[in-house]
């Protein structure tokens, strides 16, 4: 018997030289979920601070990310937002994806905090798989690859603190420990 897993010839096998596993690079890499800080963000806060979203008024305008120590934006939108009527308030999004022009509205809505004011909130554009409601949310993003902006539930998305691996923990408490002695 050769090739195959415990002696058994696979159906793919074939007759060819059986390969050896666990090579360089072989193994568990890592997850390969997309990240928050892997995505482009829009904030409803944010938006409201630079007078993007302004209660009571259109606005129109562009919005860009800009990496730490470039002098230009690495990705730019264009938006319009309606927010006369908190009922029925919107911000239009206009961007290329991949190569593509994308235009749509996110509907936006409001609560009322208990120390007064409004906040604004965005509803995700991206449709549940779950069948749920859509998600009310003050972050939208938009990951690398991706055509639309959409919560974080929306994209599984994840912090890249937590795909970091556990064997360095033990080293930094020990490191930590001996450090309070000093």
């Amino acid at each position: 018997m050769n090739g195959g897993i415990g002696g058994f010839a696979g159906p793919n096998d074939l007759g060819k030289p059986e390969t050896t596993l666990g090579g360089y690079g072989s193994g568990w890499q890592g997850s390969k979920k997309a990240t928050v800080e892997g995505s482009l963000v829009l904030t409803a806060s944010a938006l409201v601070r630079k007078k993007a979203l302004v209660p009571g008024a259109q606005t129109a305008g562009s919005w860009g990310w800009t990496y730490e120590g470039e002098d230009g934006p690495h990705a730019t939108i264009r938006y319009e937002a309606d927010l006369r009527d908190t009922d029925n308030a919107w911000l239009r999004l206009h961007y290329r994806a991949n190569g593509e022009a994308v235009d749509y509205k996110v509907k936006l809505v409001t609560t009322k905090p208990n120390y007064g004011g409004r906040r604004w909130w965005f509803i995700c554009p991206i449709v549940r798989r779950d069948g749920g409601p859509p998600r009310r949310v003050a972050k939208l993003y938009l990951p690398s690859g991706s055509k639309y902006f959409g919560s974080r539930e929306a994209y599984g998305l994840t912090y890249t603190s937590c795909q970091e691996s556990g064997k360095s923990r033990g080293l930094f408490r020990r490191l930590a420990a001996e450090m309070e002695r000093c």
